[in-house]
């Protein structure tokens, strides 16, 4: 039968062990390695989680949007310096003619310039924020689609997003699942 003395190092001891567990969780999170290499406790029968940041962008589709999108950006940015460089041109022009204009006019002009120059900028913007929303729509919805058949597959009762987690049961956590189903759903987004 413990004694008391005995019953107080048991409970040092499991004090201990919670604290170097709580302390090795801590230091694997703060080194930045994987979370998904920690394993907490049994799996929660009908929890399941899931990052849809890891689906999206380990996906083929989310890998297809991030290339066109580069693509995109490097041409808008060549075009956007091209029409830019073309209205530097007309400001240097104009401020060499500076002392011919009345100065109304020429602030008039000036500031004529740096409005379109302005105009170029957010067109182009909106260009691009407009394409990836378009993107973004379709990996949504296929998204959506993956999700719900790996949801049922698993007969999850709830999801919760995996990275707002400390550590989880590898085996609840349906990310992987739902990417290979998202893969076969939608391999190439189309965006203009």
């Amino acid at each position: 039968m413990p004694t008391g003395l005995h019953r107080r190092a048991e409970w040092a001891n499991a004090a201990g062990m919670r604290f170097t567990s709580l302390l090795a969780a801590s230091l694997l999170v703060g080194a930045g390695l994987p979370a998904s290499a920690q394993t907490f406790g049994p799996p929660i029968q009908g929890m399941c989680l899931f990052s849809r940041e890891a689906a999206v962008s380990s996906s083929r589709a989310g890998q297809s949007m991030q290339a066109q999108l580069r693509e995109m950006q490097a041409s808008l940015t060549g075009t956007l310096a091209a029409q830019r460089q073309a209205l530097e041109r007309q400001r240097q022009d104009l401020e060499g003619r500076q002392a011919t204009i009345a100065p109304v006019e020429f602030q008039r002009q000036l500031a004529a310039l740096n409005q379109q120059i302005q105009a170029v900028e957010q067109q182009q913007n909106a260009r691009f924020i407009a394409a990836q929303q378009q993107g973004q729509q379709q990996i949504d919805r296929a998204l959506n689609e993956s999700l719900g058949r790996v949801v049922t597959q698993s007969a999850c009762s709830v999801v919760l997003e995996r990275d707002n987690a400390y550590g989880w049961n590898n085996s609840m956590d349906i990310t992987a699942a739902v990417i290979r189903e998202l893969d076969a759903v939608l391999q190439r987004v189309h965006i203009q």
